[in-house]
């Protein structure tokens, strides 16, 4: 794929495609925001009402998502695996503005439901769908777009350039020449910058850290290594467990479910009212908003924050409503650190938030550059980025031992199980 030939026939449709994603994810993080703001807020006036409305609207999602839109299901990032290895026809429906509307829709409302899911995984495809809608290129070029698009996605959901430029070389792209490395570093700044500037301003998805409150030395980088071991086994066993709900075919009971979808989807609608119920809310949306506020005010999470999120995502993806959770689990990582920094003391609190953040979205990634990238960025921490890399390395490897990430085996969702090899 030469550079000229990608310039001539991109530079005015891509250009503009890149200008409407950062639109289209400023959009929806707006109307995220509002549907997690509403969720709380139902919550918070009458929350036993949560036991008929979040199952109630869990089956009206999954009922939604069955009949009118098939190919909006699940976080929207395990298919990037499998971009190059699909047929035209698939690709084509995956990537498709029919799929586009019915990620935003069904998303929106499993977050005013519930559902422990955030905007990040959906916000993937829906800027892929965006780039996929470029006419008059080749099939090889197209499949490149949509896992740029990925990136660019990854980008401005986080509003973390350099971490969603990391993650297409990391997770989709593999082998990427300079020239496309430029087109991709482009479009990240477009959308971005216009994200941004609809978002009002630049700042830090996770909130910030004061890097005077950061400490230095050989005691951080133990708490790193047996941080990154924690979230790393921890991390391994919500891959399993969310693998096994959301994959696996042979169980007896998978296979109830997956016949009986609009019970499992009520059944599981019920199982996240009780958990938001027992967090006092906590465990509802990707904690974005709690985890940046108890890392800007380096106050501690409840005991039980990383456990409500945990079986919360869990709950969530098993009921078969649509959403991803890159976010959940930097709150799960956080709440892991909360749980350790009990047992330490002369240790700032926002260090084990940091490591934890990073290690356990390392695990679940197995993509220790793109969890460091990410976490930095998102907390505005660069001045802690070796203890957090070593947090993040530790997680990766000992996550590894127990299989794929938790992304990249959820494409067998989408694929045929002969094909998986060629997805790694």
């Amino acid at each position: 794929m030469k550079y000229a030939e990608i310039k001539e026939e991109f530079s005015f449709q891509f250009l503009v495609l890149c200008v409407v994603v950062g639109v289209a994810s400023a959009a929806f993080s707006y109307a995220v925001e509002f549907a997690d703001w509403l969720c709380h807020f139902l919550f918070a006036t009458t929350s036993w009402t949560m036991y008929i409305y979040t199952p109630v609207t869990f089956v009206v999602i999954v009922f939604l998502l069955k009949k009118y839109f098939p190919h909006a299901d699940g976080s929207g990032l395990p298919q990037g695996y499998a971009v190059d290895i699909f047929e035209e026809e698939k690709l084509n429906k995956i990537y498709s503005i029919n799929s586009l509307i019915g990620k935003v829709v069904l998303t929106f409302m499993s977050i005013a439901s519930g559902a422990s899911l955030g905007k990040e995984g959906p916000t993937i495809q829906i800027c892929s769908s965006l780039f996929a809608q470029i006419r008059n290129i080749s099939d090889k070029k197209k499949r490149m777009l949509i896992k740029l698009g990925a990136g660019v996605g990854v980008a401005a959901a986080f509003n973390a350039p350099i971490g969603g430029m990391v993650f297409t070389i990391e997770e989709y792209v593999k082998k990427i020449s300079p020239k496309i490395a430029s087109i991709l570093v482009g479009a990240t700044l477009i959308a971005v910058f216009v994200s941004n500037a609809l978002l009002g301003g630049n700042n830090p998805y996770m909130g910030s850290v004061n890097p005077a409150d950061l400490k230095h030395g050989a005691t951080i980088a133990i708490w790193g290594i047996i941080i990154g071991a924690l979230c790393g086994l921890s991390g391994a066993a919500f891959t399993k467990l969310m693998v096994f709900m959301s994959v696996n075919k042979t169980w007896i009971v998978n296979r109830w479910r997956k016949k009986h979808y609009l019970v499992n989807a009520a059944i599981f609608g019920l199982i996240v009212a009780f958990i938001g119920h027992l967090t006092n809310g906590l465990s509802f949306g990707n904690g974005s908003g709690s985890t940046s506020l108890f890392l800007d005010t380096a106050t501690n999470t409840p005991w039980y924050y990383a456990i409500g999120k945990f079986f919360g995502a869990i709950a969530s993806v098993s009921a078969g409503v649509p959403g991803g959770y890159f976010s959940t689990a930097l709150s799960i990582g956080a709440g892991i650190g909360d749980l350790l920094h009990h047992f330490v003391s002369g240790v700032p609190l926002v260090q084990f938030y940091l490591l934890g953040m990073a290690g356990f979205l390392a695990a679940i990634t197995q993509s220790p550059i793109t969890a460091v990238a990410m976490v930095v960025e998102l907390s505005d921490s660069s001045q802690f980025s070796l203890p957090i890399l070593l947090a993040c390395f530790i997680a990766s490897i000992i996550s590894e031992q127990f299989g794929d990430s938790v992304y990249h085996q959820q494409v067998l969702n989408y694929i045929e199980p002969e094909r998986y090899k060629e997805t790694v």
